[in-house]
């Protein structure tokens, strides 16, 4: 049920992923068509259509401060999204490897390579926080024999 109330708002997710980094918004969509291809896991197909984003998997994280980690079962070149929704305030998302502090407030959306970066989001003030972490899991493009594809290049985004 949460999936199905949640479809628009993982339209705009894939959306994002789309403007960001194109090519991998065409592999995921790539692996989707083709494991809906597949005789084999047939009986997979209805919860394949179901699933209502291109990313592979879906952490959600809530009321919780993440201490400063790195990802390891992802790709250097992919990005991951990180969401944030809820009614907190002061939550600070960072990353030491780029010196970067930001504000992490409702409704904020932040792409980067969850793997390349160490990062981590400090506890909140007060209210609640939901993290929504949307990635790609490289087992799923090997499975579906799609390549894990290329770093997202600005000369890429701006053409």
């Amino acid at each position: 049920q949460w999936l199905r109330e949640s479809e628009t708002s993982f339209r705009l997710v894939d959306t994002l992923l789309a403007i960001v980094h194109p090519e991998l918004y065409r592999r995921s969509s790539a692996v989707r068509e083709q494991l809906l291809a597949d005789e084999e896991i047939m009986d997979l197909h209805e919860l394949i259509r179901a699933w209502p984003t291109l990313f592979t998997a879906i952490s959600v994280v809530y009321n919780r401060e993440t201490p400063f980690h790195r990802d390891s079962k992802s790709a250097l070149q992919w990005y991951n999204l990180f969401l944030s929704v809820g009614s907190y305030t002061n939550a600070i998302l960072e990353s030491p490897t780029l010196a970067i502090r930001a504000r992490y407030m409702p409704g904020t959306a932040a792409l980067f390579s969850r793997l390349l970066l160490r990062h981590g989001v400090s506890p909140v003030d007060q209210g609640d926080c939901i993290g929504y972490v949307f990635y790609m899991r490289p087992s799923v493009f090997h499975f579906a024999s799609i390549s894990l594809g290329k770093w997202v290049k600005y000369s890429t985004l701006s053409t």
